[in-house]
C-alpha cells in the first residue's frame, strides 16, 4: 500500500512540475562583411510570426484505360484537412508583440537606435510603397496561416492585392535585394528583417504511392527551410491541384550598399539547420486519406460493343486536433525568443 501510494504522489508530483520545453536548437547563418559595419542605427523593415492553424490537401489520380485493354479504371481523389482548435488571434498577437518587444529592447541595450518609419518612408527606395501598421491578423500572406506584426509597428510593403495578400518588393520579390539601397539612403542603417514560422503540418513526402494517397504528421515546430503545401484556391483549377510556398525563418540583418549592382555591402541571415519542436502541446500523429482506383474488368456487352463502368472513389479525412492555448502560445514563444537572441547576439558580437 505505501509503495502505490508512492508512486500515485510521484506522478501528481511531476505532473504539477510541468514546464515546456523545446528540442534541440541548431542555428545556423550565412554571413559576410560584418567587421565593416560601423552605423549604430537599426531599421526594422519587417518583423512577422506566421502562425499555421489549418491544412488541406488533394490528390487525384485520374482513370481510364487500362495497360493491355484489359478494363477501365475509375478516377481516385483523395482530401485530407487538419486544423488546430482553441488557437485565439488574441492569443498569438500577445505573443508576436512580446517578442518584439523582447527584440527591440535587446537592440536598445547594445546603444543602437531605432530608425522610425516615418524617416525611412522619406527615402527614395519606398518611394512608391505602402505604409502598413502592424497589430493586425493576415490570412492571405500564407495559405492555412495566420500572419502576425507588432501592435504599434508601421512597416513598407510594395502593394496589397485585393485578397489581403502583401507584396515585399525586391527584385523578384525579394525584399533583401533592395536593402543595400535603403541602407545607403539611411545613412547606412542596419535594416533588420525578421520572419518566423510556426508550423504544425509535416508536408515532406505527404503524396505517392498507388491510388490518391495523402499521409501527414503532425509535430509542433519552429520551422527551419520547409514549404507548406496546401490546396490550391485558384478560380480554375484541376482536381488534386495543390499550391506549394515557402516557409523559412530567419533573422537576417543587412548593412551599406555595394558599389555596384543591388546588394548589400554586408548581411548576417541566421536560419536553422533542423525545425525547433515545440514539446508538449500537440501530440505527433499520422494522419492519412487514401482513395484505390477501382477496376472493371469485365464490362457489359451492348449491341454498341462493351461498355465499361468503373467505380469513381472520393476518400475524406478531417482532423480536429484540441490545444491548450496557455501552453501553444508559451511554446511558441521559447522558441521564437530563443531563435531572435541566438542570432540578433550573434550579429551584434560580429559586428563590434
Amino acid at each position: 500500500m505505501k509503495i502505490i501510494l508512492l508512486l500515485i504522489l510521484t506522478i501528481a508530483f511531476s505532473l504539477s512540475g510541468y514546464t515546456q520545453t523545446l528540442g534541440d536548437f541548431k542555428p545556423k547563418d550565412q554571413s559576410y562583411g560584418l567587421k565593416k559595419v560601423k552605423s549604430k542605427r537599426v531599421y526594422i523593415a519587417s518583423f512577422t510570426v506566421n502562425y499555421q492553424v489549418y491544412n488541406e490537401k488533394e490528390d487525384f489520380k485520374q482513370g481510364g484505360r487500362m495497360f493491355g485493354g484489359a478494363g477501365y479504371k475509375g478516377d481516385a481523389l483523395a482530401k485530407l484537412s487538419v486544423g488546430l482548435d482553441n488557437i485565439t488571434e488574441a492569443g498569438i498577437q500577445a505573443v508576436t508583440d512580446r517578442l518584439f518587444g523582447d527584440f527591440t529592447a535587446m537592440l536598445k541595450a547594445k546603444g543602437l537606435e531605432l530608425v522610425t518609419a516615418d524617416e525611412a518612408g522619406k527615402t527614395s527606395a519606398y518611394a512608391d510603397y505602402t505604409r502598413q501598421t502592424g497589430g493586425k491578423i493576415n490570412e492571405a500572406n500564407f495559405p492555412g496561416t495566420l500572419a502576425t506584426t507588432p501592435n504599434g509597428f508601421d512597416y513598407y510593403v510594395k502593394s496589397v492585392s485585393k485578397s489581403g495578400k502583401e507584396q515585399s518588393g525586391g527584385f523578384l520579390g525579394q525584399a533583401s535585394t533592395m536593402y543595400g539601397r535603403l541602407s545607403s539612403q539611411l545613412d547606412d542603417a542596419i535594416i533588420a528583417d525578421v520572419d518566423l514560422f510556426i508550423l504544425f503540418v509535416k508536408d515532406k513526402e505527404a503524396f505517392g504511392g498507388a491510388g490518391a494517397n495523402i499521409k501527414i504528421k503532425t509535430s509542433l515546430r519552429l520551422a527551419d527551410t520547409e514549404a507548406i503545401t496546401m490546396t490550391s484556391n485558384a478560380k480554375f483549377k484541376l482536381k488534386g491541384q495543390n499550391k506549394t510556398v515557402a516557409a523559412i525563418s530567419q533573422a537576417a540583418f543587412y548593412n551599406g550598399k555595394v558599389p555596384t549592382g543591388m546588394g548589400a555591402n554586408s548581411s548576417y541571415i541566421g536560419q536553422l539547420k533542423s525545425p525547433l519542436d515545440i514539446d508538449g502541446v500537440i501530440e505527433d500523429q499520422k494522419l492519412q486519406s487514401f482513395a484505390a482506383n477501382r477496376a472493371d474488368y469485365i464490362g457489359t456487352s451492348t449491341a454498341y460493343g462493351k461498355w465499361y463502368n468503373p467505380e469513381n472513389v472520393v476518400s475524406k479525412s478531417t482532423n480536429i486536433i484540441p490545444v491548450d492555448e496557455k501552453k501553444y502560445t508559451e511554446g511558441a514563444y521559447m522558441a521564437g525568443k530563443k531563435f531572435i537572441e541566438y542570432h540578433t547576439s550573434a550579429f551584434l558580437n560580429e559586428t563590434k
